[in-house]
């Protein structure tokens, strides 16, 4: 897949297969947006790209909502890799660009850039300045600029509509067991690892401390991970919090990597959230702590045991 920026483009590009949006966490719904895009481009001999925003609009126009966001960029290029996109292209966000009227939008930058034979957009699309644009515009523009459009139906599981404020929701409130259903994948952060208090070494359960790339993680609390380490995968625990039995005030992502002795200070992991154990717990004193995480460790390895018995790995979309 290749990564442009919309002015590098040019004015040369081949007929094309598009789906557009912001694509947050690329979760089901997007992509069932993208599966549609590669097989239509398929079909008509042309090439499958994603167009998306960088950054966010919603982090240009409305800063003061701080809205976090599910995924990075570089993840997000990563899943729409895995797709079998041939292009990610992004348009730079600025309160210029949101200022352009919806029919120049479709005419001088996705007609004019990018040559689509074919426009595939989800059913609540908006677009142009203030999402003037809608779906009654673009099928007339359609008409009038010689491309097909196709308008995809939201995907629902569980009579629950896949989508990015959904799966926010579900992270924050620590319910990471029901993100997969909607994302499609367990929900994971990245981090380069510090070096920490080197308290949990002392109580004989080293631990990777992280500070996130991503904006969005889970509530405080005790959860069953997995770690990805370069390419490999470890099982492990993370506490999300700022450890109230020593009396911290700074939160803090320590995750307890089963059966590893590596030296991974300053190297970027990825810790993947399969499943809630418990709140975070202010102990009266570092005996209890210790065989409180003794018992954390035992129920983790007894639930990711029970998932690699049908599953090799818990971590893959499959």
């Amino acid at each position: 897949m290749e990564i442009l920026e919309i002015n590098d483009v040019g004015c040369n590009f081949k007929n094309s297969v598009i789906t557009i949006g912001s694509f947050d966490g690329i979760h089901l719904g997007h992509r069932k947006l993208m599966e549609l895009t590669k097989d239509s481009s398929l079909e008509s001999n042309s090439v499958s790209v994603v167009l998306t925003f960088y950054p966010h609009p919603l982090k240009v126009l409305h800063p003061e909502t701080k809205v976090h966001l599910i995924t990075t960029f570089e993840k997000k290029t990563e899943l729409v890799e895995e797709t079998g996109i041939d292009y990610l292209v992004y348009i730079t966000f600025t309160p210029e660009f949101s200022g352009m009227m919806p029919e120049d939008f479709i005419k001088n930058i996705i007609v004019k850039r990018l040559n689509p034979v074919k426009i595939i957009v989800g059913h609540d699309f908006g677009f142009g300045v203030k999402k003037s644009g809608n779906i009654p515009l673009l099928e007339k523009l359609s008409g009038e600029l010689g491309f097909e459009l196709a308008v995809v139906e939201p995907v629902v599981i569980d009579g629950e509509v896949v989508s990015s404020t959904l799966i926010r929701r579900l992270v924050i409130t620590g319910r990471v067991c029901a993100v997969k259903r909607f994302l499609g994948r367990h929900y994971s952060v990245h981090g380069r690892v510090v070096r920490g208090s080197g308290r949990g070494k002392h109580l004989g359960f080293p631990t990777a401390n992280i500070i996130p790339e991503e904006e969005l993680f889970p509530k405080d609390g005790v959860y069953v991970t997995q770690v990805r380490i370069g390419d490999k995968f470890y099982d492990s625990i993370t506490n999300i919090g700022s450890n109230p039995t020593f009396n911290e005030e700074i939160r803090r992502i320590e995750t307890y990597v089963f059966d590893f002795n590596g030296n991974i200070y300053d190297v970027k992991i990825e810790v993947f959230f399969t499943e809630r154990l418990r709140e975070e717990i202010k102990f009266n004193n570092i005996k209890e702590l210790k065989e409180r995480i003794k018992k954390d460790i035992e129920l983790a390895n007894l639930i990711l045991r029970r998932r690699l018995k049908y599953k090799k790995n818990i971590v893959p979309l499959t």
